[in-house]
């Protein structure tokens, strides 16, 4: 098949990048075991070592990402913890543009005097993320394509790998030559029908993550059912690297990434998630225009598959031609529930689980719910990084193995946190606002959960969680308080008799079914919610506590039978659940004797 002649179109000569001559410069040790040095300024930020190399064939580079070194990071990250976490637990990730950075320098060295033209078939398959000790390790190969020869243009395939495991993280065929081919004619505008927003009330308001290296979107962005228009501003990237005030960037990966922010505004109207996967094919037309430019930019929405959107893009050079073009950009859609994009946006100020309550005869007892549909399609470690501190997360991930335990676990612990700042703020009568991650939650040599590191000016409020078939629930109080939640189900007379007394089994012999399954649902849910409350541990005997009075609205008189100690616990039924909780409120100073 005869190569294509789409680059020989008369056009500017492109950026020639290169940081040194490959063959002449391998990182190749000496007798001594020294690498050859890196050559001075210009330099490609992304090419570290050169690990093999074969002229005209293949080529092999080595780059060590660092959060110290590589600076962009700090304004890529997933979660918002600004002076709560340290930047390495903020789940800090390349943006897919900076894979292509990547991947367009080590491409540049492996054709020494061929400039970039553009990417094709770039597919990302995971996120490249630097986090826990700060530093990843990346291996990026590149091979000529054969059969596609030609002395004004040659098409690379490169491949990202990561980590020790060498995963596989991106590829794509990086497109060089010697002149950038002639554009087509510039596409007709969208007009601005539909919503009109702006965008730096978009970046203000965190309804984009992204930091202001990224900030290149500019003015009122006109949003419409196809697509959207508006401006970028090119931002300068002397403060991308430690090591360089003049990084020779390819293809400026922070412009570039636009173009996923804006297919996420355009996602938002419906109130969807967008990531970017991947796209067809990228041209560029001219080099980047300079720091400083408005550019003009359109999105045309070509299509929607399942959760994927398609979209061809058009950026202008600010001189009333076009810069560059996209065909098939590939962007992921989520449908996350309202309260885990508010929670992202705005973690402090927002809670993830459910605030609901119990009736009682003083006071309604307010409690978190939280349901694992809340969370569907999310991320699990990456929720855990938004809730859970540094010691937590060590916890959370010894039960990787145990995939259910691990979701109940951590459905807990937000629950339990979300209950503990939504006390605080109610004791102080003041708004939420509090970091989840500000404190922790351990177990005491009971197993019973307790607040640790509280940073909060009220009392370390005191918390119980219990959860049972993807439903977690969580109080929190000033004095010690119970909870538990069971699903109704249907059980035989041995596990009856494993945890009641001869008295109570009487009392539930009175009820017909299904009531008396719900009636020994709330007895066992009960007996756990005072026990939490009283410190009895996990290991208590069963019979230890007994229900010495049954009310009609659904309380139980409890009783710790070794010392008498006594509480009226409330229970509900919510849908397939009862709960039950012991509050303070409800507590018996007096005891009864057996």
């Amino acid at each position: 098949m005869a190569p294509t002649n789409h680059y020989l179109v008369s056009g500017s000569a492109p950026l020639v990048g290169r940081a040194f001559e490959a063959a002449a410069h391998q990182a190749r040790a000496d007798d001594t075991g020294t690498a050859a040095p890196r050559q001075p300024a210009p330099v490609l930020p992304f090419v570290d070592r050169i690990l093999d190399y074969q002229a005209g064939a293949s080529i092999t580079v080595a780059r060590r990402l660092a959060l110290d070194t590589d600076l962009f990071l700090a304004d890529h990250n997933f979660v918002h913890a600004p002076g709560v976490k340290p930047l390495r637990e903020c789940y800090p990730v390349v943006p897919m543009t900076g894979s292509l950075e990547l991947m367009a320098e080590a491409a540049a060295c492996l054709t020494p005097g061929y400039g970039l033209l553009g990417f094709e078939n770039v597919t990302a398959r995971r996120w490249i993320a630097v986090s826990d000790n700060g530093e990843l390790e990346l291996t990026v190969k590149g091979q000529v394509e054969h059969g596609h020869e030609h002395a004004d243009y040659k098409r690379i395939a490169v491949e990202v790998l990561a980590g020790p495991a060498h995963e596989s993280m991106i590829a794509s065929t990086v497109l060089l030559g010697t002149r950038y081919s002639a554009p087509p004619p510039a596409q007709s505008i969208l007009p601005p029908t539909g919503t009109t927003v702006d965008a730096g009330q978009l970046y203000a308001d965190r309804h984009l993550f992204h930091g202001p290296r990224f900030q290149c979107l500019h003015g009122p962005l006109h949003i419409g059912p196809d697509g959207l228009h508006g401006q970028l501003r090119v931002r300068p990237t002397q403060d991308w690297f430690t090591f360089s005030d003049q990084p020779q960037l390819l293809c400026d990966p922070g412009l570039l990434d636009t173009i996923g922010q804006l297919i996420a505004v355009w996602s938002m109207q419906d109130g969807s998630s967008a990531f970017p996967v991947g796209l067809g094919r990228l041209d560029f037309h001219g080099p980047t225009p300079a720091a400083g430019s408005i550019l003009p930019v359109t999105i045309r929405i070509t299509g929607r598959q399942l959760k994927m959107i398609s979209a061809d893009v058009e950026i202008g050079d600010g001189a009333g031609g076009a810069w560059l073009r996209v065909a098939g950009w590939r962007s992921w859609q989520f449908k996350w529930a309202p309260e885990l994009v508010a929670l992202q946006r705005h973690p402090s100020r927002c809670l993830l689980s459910e605030t609901r309550s119990l009736a009682g005869p003083d006071r309604d007892i307010g409690y978190q719910w939280l349901a694992a549909q809340t969370i569907a399609g999310f991320d699990l470690a990456l929720l855990a990084r938004h809730y859970l501190r540094a010691e937590e997360m060590i916890e959370f991930d010894a039960k990787a193995h145990y995939p259910q335990r691990q979701l109940e676990w951590l459905l807990g612990r937000v629950a339990a946190k979300d209950a503990a700042r939504a006390w605080s703020a109610r004791t102080a009568n003041a708004d939420l606002d509090l970091h989840p991650a500000t404190f922790a939650i351990r177990n005491d040599p009971h197993g019973q959960p307790v607040v640790a590191s509280w940073p909060a000016p009220t009392p370390v409020p005191r918390i119980s969680i219990a959860h049972s078939h993807g439903v977690a629930v969580a109080i929190a109080a000033g004095a010690p308080v119970g909870i538990d939640i069971e699903r109704v189900a249907e059980h035989d007379a041995h596990w009856l008799a494993s945890f009641t007394t001869e008295g109570e089994r009487r009392q539930l012999a009175a009820y017909g079914a299904p009531e008396r399954a719900a009636w020994i649902t709330r007895l066992w849910c009960a007996k756990e919610a005072f026990g939490k409350r009283l410190g009895l541990g996990l290991h208590r005997p069963a019979r230890d506590v007994e229900a010495c009075a049954w009310a009609d609205d659904h309380s139980l008189r409890m009783r710790h039978v070794p010392d008498g100690a006594c509480a009226d616990v409330r229970t509900l039924r919510d849908g397939d659940f009862i709960v039950a909780i012991d509050s303070p409120v409800h507590t018996h100073d007096n005891k009864e004797q057996s």
